[in-house]
């Protein structure tokens, strides 16, 4: 399959999650790398991704770590956090690490398939903030 060299890295513990990243993105010329821990993750930043899907709750830690790292050295991914947290606190801090696109499990995988599709076109980082998911963790 003939690529476009726009790199896509998921992180994501999920197995059928990770396939779905995979053929949905592959299917439309990314070259996909996986990692299902943050160590694999840390390990595929370079050569730096134009985009990153992350799953927060990783089984060697944080996923906001990744990110965090994104943000420190000043790396132009695109960053789509996807999780399953109904803890507003951790919500807020997740928001300070500006990803551009912020989706509660289960995701419309369109919608985050729309933020890569505005790496592919020169979009830069925090032009907007992309937040789809209604909580229904409880509140009443």
């Amino acid at each position: 399959m003939q690529t476009n060299n726009h790199r896509l890295l998921v992180v994501e513990d999920d197995e059928m999650s990770q396939r779905a990243w995979q053929t949905l993105f592959a299917r439309r010329g990314w070259d996909v790398v996986i990692a299902g821990t943050l160590a694999g993750g840390l390990a595929l930043l370079t050569p730096v991704p134009d985009y990153l899907i992350l799953d927060l709750l990783l089984p060697d830690g944080d996923g906001l770590a990744i990110l965090g790292k994104i943000r420190a050295d000043g790396l132009k991914t695109l960053v789509s956090v996807t999780t399953g947290t109904c803890d507003p606190a951790r919500l807020v801090i997740v928001r300070g690490f500006q990803p551009e696109g912020l989706f509660e499990k289960p995701v419309d995988i369109i919608d985050v398939w729309r933020v890569g599709e505005l790496a592919k076109v020169g979009w830069t980082r925090c032009q907007r903030f992309i937040e789809v998911g209604e909580s229904d963790c409880g509140t009443t």
